[in-house]
């Protein structure tokens, strides 16, 4: 099965540390992502703080997991690129790659939205210094999982495609 049907999101995790070196290979996968004009509009943040994490986990009911996570990515999003309509693809693009590099890794992640909300983006903020010309855009809570990683439903849905030919 490849890859991609078997990324699940994981919101319970062990507290074993995750890896330098896994750290890396999906920092280096998000920023493989595609983009337009090639602009690149990422940055992130590596949180590996219990406090911070705990912090980061009252923000919003979505960000529960991070109370379990040993490892946190923020991903931040530039305002100062060529093409700022498209700067929201190219972020879930960078956090889509994440995600997968990931599960790549055996370990579990889920994806926990901030940006375009105003507010929860205000609260990460409260937490972590970010510059103004980067916006709060996501945050994946990543560790070993501590809850089954298999998926039980594919997607697949055949009446939600049209074919012209």
């Amino acid at each position: 099965m490849s890859l991609l049907l078997k990324r699940k999101s994981i919101r319970q995790f062990k507290s074993k540390p995750v890896a330098e070196e896994a750290i890396t290979a999906m920092l280096q996968s998000a920023m493989q992502a595609p983009s337009a004009r090639n602009q690149q509009p990422w940055e992130f943040v590596v949180i590996k703080r219990r406090d911070i994490l705990d912090q980061l986990s009252e923000t919003k009911g979505g960000a529960k997991p991070l109370a379990t996570a040993p490892l946190g990515i923020l991903l931040l999003m530039r305002e100062d690129v060529g093409a700022p309509s498209m700067r929201p693809q190219d972020m879930a693009a960078a956090t889509q790659n994440l995600l997968l590099e990931a599960a790549n890794l055996s370990l579990g992640a889920v994806w926990i939205g901030v940006y375009p909300r105003e507010e929860t983006m205000d609260k990460v903020r409260a937490i972590i210094t970010v510059p103004k010309h980067l916006l709060p855009f996501a945050i994946v809570a990543i560790g070993h999982p501590d809850q089954s990683t298999n998926v039980e439903t594919l997607r697949y849905d055949e009446k939600r495609i049209r074919v012209i030919e």
